[in-house]
């Protein structure tokens, strides 16, 4: 799925794996209207439902089903390491942006890869692309949000690190506008993604003064990597109904189940 040459060499190096786990491009196009049904063929083929649902997917990668630090998880409030630690630093920036429909999701990219960049722990990583799930992922004390934004990001050695962002529905969201007025209803074909109108600046997606939940996990569709640093932003944004539907109706549902946390501990990091 990697639709931009990266700047970077650096960057470069590993980032079709990279996209190919959050959210994995689906090369083949269709002329379905049913985009949610649509899924790659050949031995790599996974989906959300039927015979390459995530009970299969170590079918296509067997880290899927014996990996020991999987997610997304539950996230119990009451279990929280509350350590001292710090929330990560933003400096992403209004940006123009490319959407697909990749046969498991919207996914948009950012025209310039090194636009974009968090800084977690001192290691700096460049935003990659972000995408929708619906439900959400992640759960916080057993309770799925309506819809999660994960922003995929890679450092120049290949660490990943992913912002999970939740939204429940109630008032329109103006950042995402330009994102749900352009999804695709059909999946794209290979190196044509769409235009975004204008510009969007991925800063106005993080709910103001949310504490971060932080641990180490993995991709959340095949290949399942592990060594995912994810970043859980813990207040819910907002999305209006309207918004939520036009994803729904082309994805009702693209939520992998929660994995078990296998003995991990999730950081609760002050709002920064």
């Amino acid at each position: 799925m990697n639709r931009h040459t990266a700047t970077l060499s650096a960057l470069a190096l590993g980032l079709p794996l990279l996209l190919a786990g959050c959210a994995t491009t689906d090369t083949t196009p269709s002329a379905s209207p049913s985009p949610s049904a649509s899924a790659p063929t050949g031995a790599a083929a996974w989906s959300y439902s039927g015979a390459t649902d995530p009970g299969h997917w170590g079918d296509v990668s067997a880290t899927c089903a014996t990996g020991t630090a999987q997610s997304p998880i539950n996230i119990n409030t009451a279990d929280l390491n509350r350590e001292p630690a710090q929330a990560p630093e933003i400096h992403y920036q209004a940006s123009i942006f490319e959407v697909e429909n990749n046969g498991h999701t919207i996914e948009a990219a950012p025209a310039n890869h090194t636009d974009n960049y968090v800084v977690i722990n001192g290691t700096q990583y460049f935003l990659q692309q972000f995408h929708l799930h619906t439900t959400s992922e992640h759960t916080i004390d057993g309770k799925h949000a309506d819809l999660e934004l994960h922003l995929v990001n890679k450092s120049a050695d290949g660490a990943v690190a992913v912002l999970g962002v939740l939204f429940n529905a109630g008032e329109a969201n103006q950042a995402l506008a330009g994102l749900f007025d352009s999804m695709p209803k059909y999946v794209s074909a290979d190196d044509h993604p769409e235009p975004i109108p204008g510009t969007l600046n991925p800063a106005d997606l993080f709910p103001a003064g949310s504490e971060v939940l932080e641990y180490e996990g993995s991709l959340t569709t095949p290949p399942c990597t592990e060594g995912v640093h994810w970043n859980v932003y813990q207040t819910p944004g907002a999305i209006s109904a309207e918004q939520l539907s036009a994803f729904q109706a082309l994805y009702p549902k693209n939520a992998r189940p929660v994995q078990d946390l296998d003995g991990r501990s999730v950081n609760e990091v002050p709002a920064s």
